[in-house]
């Protein structure tokens, strides 16, 4: 009697735990040896939990019912609270010290306890429970990923998700040759074989080069082929790869990037595989090859506004079937590109641009590679007039241009910038010199309207035309802000303005204002943060990255900050974009706010995160304050 009874306790403790991640995720083993361990033990409202006199801990505690307190370190005014399903104190645990901060029960409270040695067993036994100890946000938000494939699988336009790895589709031996293998040979194996390419590699298996249908047309026009000379002689040298851990949308976003049809897939260094853009896109009926081969194919503004349509249609396919912000985001950025940049080349052959060298900035969401489906238009130029002409008639004659392009991207979708940042405006049309004069005059000066300029225009990407004019201008601008306390610190001021949606207790403060009752901004209370904050990190050290989670990670170890740390930023900026362009598409969002979200429409796992991503915009904030010796 006595067994069943404990068996029918380890049962129960094992199914309250399996309700929270990452317990829910655990083999059935490993949660019922963690579960045959666990003691449950109440503390009353006030009771101190784990003391900083305590020493090292003994046990692990994973709150069953109520809720527990823990203060910031001394001298920060960060807290956390712990609820149902949440464990600590963790970080103590794992690096065997006393821990730091007192936990206390703010109100009755009940919690598991589980022995510390039970505890780094488990962690053994289970790489669930041990990846989300060390990677909690990864851990969480490949929940999220399932939990979007399930939830909206009747949005998907496949069978099967883009987000399966490489592996999963080779099939069979790679055909290969050696490099010095005649021509002939190399056409008659592709030929014998029905294939549309073949890699020449060295004796350890590793890609040389490529030959496919494309080089076979490509020589045959220049002047044909001498059949007896090396394969190599004829090869694509330069090579696109990846690893065979690597998602077929990843493989579809850089096959889009760089206008190939091959991917080769390889494996510490040896080629595994060769993947083609047919055996890619015969996952879904709607592919990315078929948006650019519409976009490509675009000769007017309908048919422009229909690619753009067919856009919007595979970015929600993508975002159904669980693909992360990060990679969804540079799908939306990698499509919208070429849909620019299809525009700027139909609207350059009915202007008189000749002699004039230029290049079409992409700014603000755009220059970062983080459009989501709700963002307007920010662009800009930069030009070097030709031989005898003033930048003045230079600008008479790229205005007309920039203003068709406007026009033309508004009729896509993409609506004309309420603040006229677009390069229509001669204001943003500039020579180089006046951008470098521009720029200085900002940095020099860092007025609120020129810090607020500098938070869209210093995000500036090369996108079209002359990019080495946006390249030389971004070394320029490196050279300028580095080091720069001035500005960078009045920067920092302006990025504190905002903060995170946190409570004193560390809990989500929602908007008492009225239509806005109950709900938070992702974007100004959320992304804003991290994006403020990687731009000023990513100019005080000169970085050239755009992109927010590229500037975190570039500079973090600059600034002796653990790449751990900064994972954990990146990704959740990037869990707070996923719910941005989930709300813009799933939810209902206000007139004119579709950032706007209310948290208790989220389920419990969202919640958890989202607060987890505040805490993690609040950290970055302070650490920007300190930095900059500023309060936060």
């Amino acid at each position: 009697m006595a067994a069943q009874s404990a068996n029918l306790l380890v049962g129960g403790t094992a199914e309250f735990l399996r309700r929270f991640p990452p317990f829910n995720e655990m083999d059935a083993g490993t949660l019922a040896f963690l579960a045959a361990d666990a003691k449950l033990a109440y503390y009353a409202k006030g009771d101190v939990v784990v003391s900083t006199e305590s020493g090292i801990p003994a046990s692990l505690f994973i709150v069953q019912r109520g809720h527990v307190h823990a203060p910031g370190p001394a001298g920060d005014t960060e807290s956390t609270e712990f609820d149902p399903g949440d464990m600590f104190p963790l970080g103590a645990l794992l690096a065997r010290r006393p821990t730091m901060r007192p936990y206390t029960a703010a109100e009755d409270t009940f919690c598991y306890l589980v022995a510390a040695e039970v505890f780094e067993e488990a962690m053994r036994r289970s790489p669930v429970l041990q990846r989300f100890t060390t990677r909690r946000m990864d851990s969480l938000l490949r929940q999220v990923a399932a939990h979007m494939r399930n939830s909206y699988a009747a949005e998907a336009l496949g069978q099967d998700p883009m987000t399966a790895p490489l592996a999963t589709l080779l099939r069979g031996k790679v055909v290969t040759c050696a490099p010095d293998t005649p021509i002939r040979d190399a056409l008659a194996t592709m030929q014998k074989r029905g294939i549309g390419s073949i890699v020449a590699v060295d004796g350890a298996g590793v890609p040389l080069g490529i030959f496919t249908e494309r080089d076979l047309l490509k020589h045959t026009v220049a002047g044909g082929l001498d059949l007896g000379r090396p394969a190599i002689d004829y090869m694509t040298r330069a090579l696109v790869t990846l690893p065979p851990t690597a998602t077929v949308y990843e493989a579809a976003v850089q096959m889009a990037k760089r206008n190939i049809r091959h991917m080769l897939v390889v494996d510490h260094g040896a080629l595994v595989g060769v993947l083609s853009e047919r055996s890619l896109f015969a996952l879904q009926r709607m592919s990315m090859r078929h948006v650019l081969q519409s976009i490509e194919r675009a000769s007017d503004a309908e048919s422009l506004k229909e690619a753009a349509g067919e856009i919007h249609k595979l970015a929600r396919s993508m975002l159904a079937q669980g693909v992360g912000a990060e990679h969804l985001t540079q799908l939306i950025a990698t499509l919208n590109d070429k849909l620019t940049e299809r525009v700027l080349d139909l609207e350059a052959e009915r202007h008189d641009l000749a002699g004039i060298r230029f290049c079409w900035l992409a700014l603000g969401s755009e220059g970062r590679h983080e459009q989501t489906f709700a963002s307007d238009q920010d662009n800009a130029i930069v030009f070097a007039a030709g031989e005898g002409e003033s930048a003045e008639a230079a600008r008479a004659r790229l205005l007309p241009f920039a203003q068709a392009v406007n026009r033309t991207l508004d009729h896509c979708g993409f609506p004309l910038c309420k603040g006229d940042i677009m390069a229509s405006n001669p204001q943003w049309t500039l020579s180089e010199t006046e951008w470098r004069q521009r720029f200085a005059d900002w940095i020099r000066n860092p007025v609120p309207e020129a810090l607020l300029n500098a938070t869209i225009f210093f995000d500036f990407r090369g996108l079209w035309g002359a990019t080495e004019l946006a390249e030389t201008l971004r070394e320029w601008l490196g050279g300028e802000t580095a080091g720069n306390q001035r500005f960078l610190r009045m920067m920092a001021e302006n990025a504190l303005q905002a903060s995170a949606p946190l409570s004193f207790l560390g809990e989500i403060q929602t908007s008492s204002e009225p239509g806005r009752k109950g709900t938070v901004d992702l974007k100004a209370q959320g992304t804003r943060i991290f994006t403020d904050v990687a731009r000023i990190y990513a100019l005080a050290q000169a970085v050239p990255q755009s992109n927010t989670a590229a500037r975190l990670r570039a500079t973090a170890p600059r600034l002796h900050i653990p790449a751990e740390e900064a994972e954990a930023l990146a990704e959740s900026f990037h869990f707070l974009l996923l719910l941005r362009l989930r709300q813009q598409h799933f939810g209902e969002a206000a007139e004119g706010e579709p950032n706007r979200i209310r948290p208790d429409s989220l389920n419990e796992l969202d919640r958890r995160i989202l607060k987890e991503a505040f805490r993690q915009a609040r950290k970055a904030q302070k650490r920007l304050a300190l930095d900059y010796q500023l309060r936060a």
